[in-house]
Parts: structure tokens; sequence; C-alpha cells
């Protein structure tokens, strides 16, 4: 069974977004941004209790990132996110997987359980609530957001988008340096969209992204993530995922790169589970 959601909310935000829709842009006070900011929905228990503790949770509205490595536990923050998702609020997800990483996770114990742990029917979750897209190139990715994905938002309540992970279909299509710069248009492009998305409609966008190793001088080098400054300003909230060890119960560290309201470098401790990410 699911949780105790605000049967109200997704109607009023419903409500909400056809009315923006409607409007002409125009300029409001502090006091009525501050307002309408605090209205949003906030989701306060991903089950990472530092991350919570830390940030509060995940705001609606906004974008996130989880950067890291494989094996760092990505897509399994993303799925946790989903399952929370529901189980808050009651919302759909839809889960655009460029990686084919989410099919391994579906049927898997590591779902059912993570489901019992938030008070979600796993089938129920996977049935109704659950949405899952699978781009083959980035023209699928782009109509998709571009012609699908606001129809899914405003008329099948689906208030939660993944996009697991988002740099992965450009760096396939357009490699070597000379396509650099179609590569961050493009990016850039589908990033927009889903930007309006949180600006226009209050949906909470979660990426996981890949990274890759960047020389700082000397003998040191740093993991940073894909997508430069592209991904960089246009992203409300960024976390680095750095795992330990691969073996079960070895956690990691979440390291906060541009986190409103956290100083750089900031770091949440995890461990993963059999039913995710503590």
């Amino acid at each position: 069974m699911l949780g105790s959601p605000d049967t109200d909310l997704p109607r009023r935000l419903i409500n909400t977004a056809r009315e923006l829709l409607a409007e002409s842009p125009s300029a409001v006070s502090a006091r009525e941004r501050i307002e309408a900011i605090s209205k949003m929905p906030v989701l306060g228990g991903t089950g990472v209790e530092g991350l919570d503790q830390a940030i509060g949770g995940l705001r609606f509205g906004a974008s996130h990132e989880f950067a890291g490595e494989f094996g760092a536990g990505k897509t399994i923050m993303a799925l946790q996110v989903a399952i929370a998702s529901i189980s808050q609020f009651g919302f759909r997800v839809v889960y655009i997987d460029t990686e084919k990483t989410i099919d391994q996770y579906l049927s898997s114990q590591l779902l059912r359980n993570m489901c019992s742990r938030f008070n979600v029917d796993y089938d129920q979750a996977i049935n109704d609530y659950l949405l899952v897209f699978n781009p083959a190139t980035v023209d699928d990715l782009e109509d998709f957001i571009k012609l699908r994905l606001t129809d899914l938002v405003i008329n099948n309540n689906a208030r939660v988008v993944i996009v697991d992970s988002i740099t992965a279909l450009y760096r396939a299509q357009f490699r070597g340096r000379e396509k650099l710069a179609e590569r961050q248009q493009r990016l850039h492009y589908v990033l927009d969209w889903l930007r309006r998305l949180t600006i226009r409609l209050g949906v909470l966008v979660v990426y996981t992204n890949q990274v890759m190793t960047s020389p700082t001088g000397g003998y040191i080098e740093v993991k940073m993530p894909v997508g430069g400054n592209v991904l960089a300003h246009t992203v409300n909230a960024r976390w680095l995922m750095t795992r330990a060890s691969k073996s079960k119960g070895e956690g990691g560290v979440m390291k906060a790169l541009d986190v409103p309201g956290l100083a750089p470098g900031f770091e949440v401790k995890y461990s993963i589970g059999d039913d995710g990410l503590h």
C-alpha cells in the first residue's frame, strides 16, 4: 500500500500549472516569490539520512544532479527518489533510461525491498506509477521530451522526471572535438526543455551523470561531471558520488559541488544495502 499522500496536492499543482501556462509571464514581488517557493512540495524522505538533514530533501520545481563513476549508486539513488515520491505524494514518475541500466532493477529483489521499505506496493508501482522510456538516439530523447513529456505531466500526474543518464547519448553520438560545440548546443536544448518544466509546472527533475578525469596540474587528477558549463549553469543542485568499494554494504560519500545553502565540498556519507541507499 502507498503511504498517506495529500490527495488534493496533485489537483492543486495541475490547476496551478494550467494557470501558469495560460498566463503571460510577469514580474512578482520577492515576497510573492518566497511564498510561491514555500508552497512547492519537498521530497523530505529520500532515505539517505545525511542528505535529508543537510538540505531538507529534494525540492520540486528544481533539478538535482547525481554524478559518479560506474558502481557509485547513481541509478539506485534515482530509483529511490522515484519510489519515495510515489510513497510520499502518489505521483507518477517518468524514468528516461538512456543507458539501459534500469532493466536489471525492475524485477530485482532490491526494488521489491525498496518498495517495502517505503511502504509502496511493488506491483502497483510497476503497473501504475513508474513509466519507463528507453531512447535509442538523441533524436528519440529530444522528441520525447519536447512532444510527449509535458502531456504526461499535465494529464497523467507525472510530477517527477528522472534522466539516467543525461549525457550518455550525447557523448556517444557527438564524438571528437570537432563535434563538441554541436553536442553542447543539443544538450543545452534538451536541458532547457526540462528547465521549463521545473519553472512552469513545478516538476522535480533528477539527472544522473557520468564523470571524466580532469587534470589539475602535477600528479593530481579529479573526477568531474561530464557536460561542462552547459550542465553546470542549468542544474539547480549538483552532487558528486564516490563509492569507496563495491563490497556489499560498503558506502561512499556525496560531495556537494554546487548545492544552494551548502559550502562546496560538503560531504554526506551513504551506504548501499539490499533495499537501497541509507
